[in-house]
């Protein structure tokens, strides 16, 4: 109470009640955006304590409704005054490069003097640029050259000479090869080290959450495992261990092409070893009580890797947007040629699994507090595969990442998103549009579900051509006379307003039928 009022600490009176939706989320994010502080109820601004019953005998439930609101932990303390009851709420600083957003009034709210605004552009912008530092590259206490495991450290070295195509360096020391990669600074190895080449004993000691563990179920959803793994080992020793776990219980789906028979597999080994990657390499290492988790059954390949999406990652955005969260190790894995490059394997995760006819990896299980994806095992629509394959040859083009999302998209029968490729496809004769107005759609060619042998689905898709909708409309005012805008809507629920209104208005420039009453109360007759 002996401090000045001001960014870090707040004072209000709430001698009966604090708004939990707007004031409370406000003044702690604000709080937590000017550094971290303290919103204290029930002392008034001359600092005379008066008590507050504001969540009396429910603040213990707050911590947890401001972590689902802010993402931050606000601990809350209840202060028993001689002079009343105090609510003490510790709000912590922002991480950083992430401003704390509220659900209140402000989105970003801030201090400006005694009051909460809208935060401004300028101090936007310098917390934006705050850079969280990279785990992966901080040095490690308590290892040194002799806790490196050659095994994995020969696996490095070879791949890197591959990659860089430098024999040379088969030649350079272990001091000299791990300072090269950037695992070992001035202030020693790194945990990009530890973690990527460190002997057992030492990650035991020093870092037990990196560890990678895999479970087999024949079964999907079963509770009990059949077979279970678990490597807390460099990721250089395990890396090619880990995939033979997973192809040793591989599923081989051969299909005929022609005169060839080909197949699919049920894990195909590009998109599970850049899961894995990816997994390492954004997991977070400070949850030491987690592991990477693999579950794997006949229907579907699951990663599960500790913390929550990179800062300004999501569901929606994670093809288009890239951030590391150890980026030491991301360099490391380009290096050695596990990548082609730091931040494109959800790309090629997502290029592949679509390119077997598996549909869609699924991100939609992951929370603030661990990344899961979900890779399907499963051919879905193989016919889509030869789709793909015939486009290509058949208009000799090679179809980019982008635009097999895009046909994907349009395969399951969901609006297409981009405009450009929409009119790329339509002149290539691969997709076919419905409808003429805004409310038009736009599904797979005739080709496709004729080669799948269902010209049933196609036509449902496509549905009553324009002219026998207008036919529709005649029979209709033939049969009862008149007919309102109701009765059209009717005829036609799957058509917007605007669409029925251009089917009446042909009509009625074709002489074929005219309006009678008012704009609202008034109906359509024939002219005959």
């Amino acid at each position: 109470m002996s401090g000045p009022e001001g960014c870090q600490l707040e004072f209000k009176t709430a001698k009966n009640s604090f708004s939990s939706d707007k004031d409370l989320p406000d003044y702690c994010a604000a709080l937590a955006n000017e550094g971290g502080g303290k919103l204290i109820l029930g002392v008034d601004d001359r600092r005379r304590v008066t008590g507050s019953k504001a969540f009396f005998g429910t603040h213990n439930t707050l911590p947890h409704e401001l972590l689902n609101k802010l993402k931050i932990r606000v601990e809350v303390e209840e202060l028993i005054h001689p002079q009343g009851r105090v609510l003490i709420f510790h709000a912590p600083p922002h991480p950083p490069g992430q401003p704390v957003q509220s659900t209140g009034k402000y989105r970003f709210p801030m201090r400006a003097g005694e009051s909460l605004t809208e935060m401004d552009a300028h101090t936007l912008k310098r917390i934006l640029n705050e850079t969280e530092p990279d785990f992966s590259s901080q040095p490690v206490s308590n290892f040194s050259l002799k806790d490196i495991d050659s095994t994995a450290f020969n696996n490095l070295r070879k791949s890197w000479v591959r990659k860089a195509g430098r024999k040379d360096y088969l030649e350079f020391s272990p001091e000299k090869l791990l300072s090269s990669a950037g695992l070992l600074t001035e202030g020693g190895l790194t945990y990009a080290a530890l973690i990527l080449l460190g002997k057992k004993g030492k990650i035991d000691q020093l870092l037990p959450g990196s560890e990678i563990i895999f479970e087999w179920r024949q079964e999907h959803g079963k509770t009990n495992y059949d077979f279970r793994i678990n490597w807390r080992e460099p990721f250089f020793a395990v890396y090619d261990k880990i995939w033979e776990a997973v192809n040793a219980r591989n599923l081989r789906f051969p299909y005929q092409d022609g005169l060839f028979q080909r197949e699919i597999f049920a894990f195909s080994e590009k998109p599970i070893r850049e899961a894995l990657l990816n997994a390492v390499e954004h997991r977070d290492y400070h949850i030491n009580h987690g592991s990477i988790f693999i579950k794997a059954s006949p229907q579907e390949f699951r990663i599960e890797s500790p913390g929550g999406f990179p800062f300004g990652v999501t569901q929606e955005n994670i093809l288009e947007k890239s951030s590391w969260r150890n980026r030491r190790i991301a360099e490391t894995f380009e290096k050695a040629g596990l990548v082609e490059r730091s931040g494109q394997g959800m790309d090629d995760i997502f290029d592949r699994t679509i390119r077997d006819g598996k549909g869609k990896p699924d991100l939609s299980p992951s929370d603030d507090f661990s990344v899961v994806l979900r890779i399907p095992a499963q051919v879905k629509d193989l016919n889509f595969v030869l789709f793909l394959e015939r486009v290509a040859n058949d208009k000799q083009i090679s179809l980019t990442f982008e635009e097999i999302c895009e046909l994907e998209t349009i395969r399951e029968n969901q609006a297409a998103e981009n405009p450009e490729y929409r009119k790329k496809f339509l002149e290539l004769g691969i997709i076919e549009k419905i409808g003429g107005t805004s409310g038009a759609k736009y599904i797979l060619s005739h080709n496709y579900y004729a080669q799948e042998g269902k010209t049933g689905v196609y036509t449902r898709l496509v549905g009553t051509s324009r002219e026998q909708k207008k036919l529709l409309i005649l029979n209709h005012l033939k049969k009862n006379k008149k007919g309102y805008a109701q009765d059209f809507r009717d005829v036609f629920p799957e058509l917007k307003r605007k669409d029925i209104t251009n089917l009446l208005q042909e009509l009625k420039v074709a002489g074929k039928i005219l309006h009678s009453g008012g704009q609202r109360t008034g109906y359509w007759v024939l002219t005959e």
